[in-house]
């Protein structure tokens, strides 16, 4: 684990957020001092949706505290929205499970509604958009009909609910949502994964009704893997969650956590949000926990190494920590020796400049947003002016130059005031190419309602860089349109496939000529029949490629029985 922790690989919460999770999960007088330094640091007009979903938690807990008397009507305001809209939600909710009970549906309670009545103690603590419920898959059908009748609607287009992979999502009149799940993640709907969380689950009794929910370490990973799923819409109530079950009683077997991970096939998706947990909350899951994990899964850690090394993510790894990186991936003599003398010979400096994977250049910034260094290899200095924007052309022309001392990547200082990250997402041209492996013939077979992928290699086809900011939802990814067997238009909106993960405080940059390998996720429809997958590039709220005027190429998709 020491190796690990070199690394900058755990993408950070905002400071914000970091106090405001501080000053919840912290032991007195250190959670106070937190609290205080976040009244300080927050600005209440441009609270992010995530820091205001735990306001009601910090009001709860601070109300009386003289540090929030400038914003304690705002948060008293705030804790009774959400009070009102989520006691609003479980009604509307516990009239429906009462209703699928009395139909003799089987059903279990996870995420928010069942850690709030569990481990929060109140609903108001624990604001929710929806209620999740997993019912068996064979009672899909009839809980639909129970829905109905009570007014529930689906959420969507019609044309979308054949292509839900393990829930279907509800709305009622009271703008109430609720969540039927046939699968518990998304991530993993196979026929009889779920069998082992039904025979976990604990009982609760909840306003007169007997109710079944996840028990608590299958409630933590789900709430890890939905936290990790979607860079963008990550927020640090998941970790507020974890806490609160955790916390709540001794024995907890995260160990439990750790074997179901790799039993369905998530494993890289827990370990990001195992360490993320440990960077908050050191004492939770120790670094000893994590390096035990990883010792006694040697494919997992050295495909977390090989990822950091050849995005360039490798900020404060020293040379002799560059050295032991270097032996793992290749322990001959002969290539040690030439990590010594010819550093980007040898299978690290191979790696590092591997062109089928973003880049990562790391930046430190003053307390006014100046960046006053940057850590990146040698490679990424020509691109400095298209990444950042350079107060004076003699600092860009003097950087694009530097060489490092003794190696092939290091710090470079900043004058402050000379550099600041981008403005905004936009490109000046837009440009791709999309290619089909080798040995794939452009026809796909899948049965119906199944998921597939197919591997194909994305090309940067444009003078300019395709990059991300630390903060950017503009992400880089491949997806398709789905066509029907005569061209026209079935389905817009695929899932897609993201090239760049925003870490805090990195710019990543796909370069001009670069390529990207990429396993694009297929979803069947339900209908068996020939279809047609529109591939196109996507940068997400900003542009579809395809809108620029390009073209990229039409997989024939077979749909069997």
């Amino acid at each position: 684990m020491m190796l690990l922790t070199r690394f900058d690989d755990v993408s950070p919460m905002p400071r914000n957020q970091q106090l405001l999770l501080g000053a919840l999960l912290a032991e007195p007088p250190r959670d106070q001092a937190l609290l205080t330094d976040w009244i300080r640091a927050v600005d209440f007009d441009r609270l992010d949706y995530a820091s205001l979903r735990l306001v009601p938690a910090l009001f709860k807990k601070f109300s009386g505290n003289p540090a929030c008397e400038p914003y304690r009507a705002r948060m008293k305001g705030i804790y009774r929205y959400f009070h009102y809209r989520t006691n609003l939600l479980a009604a509307d909710a516990h009239k429906t499970m009462q209703a699928l009970t009395a139909a003799g549906v089987e059903w279990v309670v996870f995420k928010g509604l069942a850690i709030a009545l569990k481990y929060h103690g109140d609903i108001a603590l624990r604001p929710m958009g929806d209620v999740d419920i997993l019912i068996r898959r064979e009672d899909l059908g009839k809980a639909e009909g129970i829905l109905q009748e009570l007014g529930w609607k689906y959420r969507y287009t019609q044309a979308k609910k054949p292509h839900d992979l393990h829930s279907h999502d509800y709305i009622n009149s009271n703008k109430s949502g609720l969540d039927l799940h046939w699968h518990s993640l998304y991530e993993s709907p196979v026929a009889g994964i779920d069998d082992t969380l039904w025979r976990r689950t604990e009982t609760l009794i909840w306003q007169g009704l007997s109710m079944r929910i996840m028990g608590r370490e299958d409630l933590v990973l789900t709430a890890m893997i939905n936290g990790m799923r979607e860079p963008e819409s990550m927020y640090c109530g998941w970790v507020f969650d974890v806490a609160a079950i955790v916390r709540a009683r001794p024995g907890f077997d995260w160990d439990l956590v750790w074997n179901e991970a790799g039993r369905r096939g998530l494993r890289k998706m827990a370990f990001d949000a195992m360490s993320q947990l440990h960077q908050q909350l050191p004492a939770l899951l120790t670094a000893a926990r994590l390096d035990a994990w990883l010792k006694s899964d040697s494919e997992l850690m050295l495909h977390i190494l090989h990822r950091l090394v050849v995005e360039n993510r490798t900020a404060g790894l020293d040379a002799a920590r560059r050295h032991i990186v270097n032996a793992l991936f290749d322990p001959r003599p002969l290539n040690r020796l030439l990590h010594s003398i010819l550093p980007g010979r040898s299978a690290y400096g191979r790696l590092a400049r591997n062109p089928s994977t973003p880049k990562y250049i790391h930046y430190t910034t003053t307390a006014e947003g100046w960046v006053d260094s940057l850590y990146l290899h040698d490679h990424a200095l020509a691109w400095l002016p298209q990444l950042f924007r350079f107060a004076d052309p003699r600092v860009r022309k003097a950087l694009t130059a530097r060489r490092f001392q003794g190696g092939r990547e290091g710090w470079l200082a900043i004058e402050p005031g000379m550099l600041t990250l981008p403005e905004h997402d936009m490109l000046t041209t837009y440009g791709a190419r999309i290619e089909l492996c080798a040995d794939f013939t452009g026809n796909l077979r899948l049965r119906a309602s199944a998921a597939g992928e197919v591997m194909l290699r994305v090309w940067n086809d444009s003078p300019c860089c395709w990059f991300v900011r630390d903060a950017s939802t503009a992400l880089f990814g491949v997806s398709y349109h789905l066509l029907h067997e005569d061209g026209t238009l079935l389905a817009w909106d695929q899932p897609r496939t993201y090239f760049i993960t925003p870490l805090a405080r990195h710019v990543a940059f796909v370069a001009p000529g670069q390529w990207l390998n990429c396993r694009m996720r297929v979803h069947a429809p339900p209908e068996p029949g020939h279809y047609q997958l529109q591939l196109d590039v996507v940068q997400e709220h900003v542009s579809w490629f395809s809108g620029q005027g390009i073209h990229f190429p039409v997989i024939e998709l077979h749909v069997d029985e």
